[in-house]
């Protein structure tokens, strides 16, 4: 093989290595029976902070049964009822139209550009593998204990923390 194709197959793997993905996160879990499966298209979030008040509001377009599901939030405090509410569709229409994109284009040119040191510009950061782990335990869990701190219904929602 000519070190030409070689060099370019080297740049075409570290170009695609270098490739930023697309985050895909969602704050919590659902649980389901072992046998169903869930289905959750999108879930909108909407974190909202006044001083050190924290505000999370959530839509989510579960599909299927409400009677084995289940989805579970980390809170860092006890939740009370007067703290839980439902929101109106809406609230997160209205949400979704201000933080749309907008087609808006500033430009200024830096007056101090940046010297870019590389092959061709391609960054190789974040490249590795990391390996994975080995336990040294008995080979058995210690069996799981759930404290209930508070249960209450706000809507059509069963609230249980």
């Amino acid at each position: 093989m000519c070190p030409e194709v070689s060099m370019t197959r080297w740049m075409v793997a570290a170009a695609l290595l270098a490739m930023p993905a697309m985050a895909q996160a969602f704050c919590g879990f659902y649980v389901g029976s072992a046998d169903g499966a869930l289905v959750n298209k999108a879930t909108n979030v909407v974190l909202m902070r006044d001083g050190d008040e924290t505000v999370l509001s959530m839509q989510n377009d579960y599909q299927g049964p409400p009677r084995d599901f289940a989805m579970v939030v980390p809170v860092p405090v006890v939740l009370q009822k007067e703290n839980v509410k439902t929101l109106p569709r809406e609230v997160f229409d209205r949400v979704d139209t201000l933080a749309a994109p907008r087609l808006v284009e500033y430009w200024e040119q830096d007056p101090c550009p940046a010297q870019q040191i590389g092959v061709g510009g391609l960054g190789m950061r974040g490249v590795g593998s990391g390996g994975g782990g080995y336990g040294l335990g008995a080979g058995r869990a210690a069996p799981a204990l759930v404290t209930i701190e508070a249960q209450f219904t706000v809507g059509e929602y069963e609230i249980v923390i």
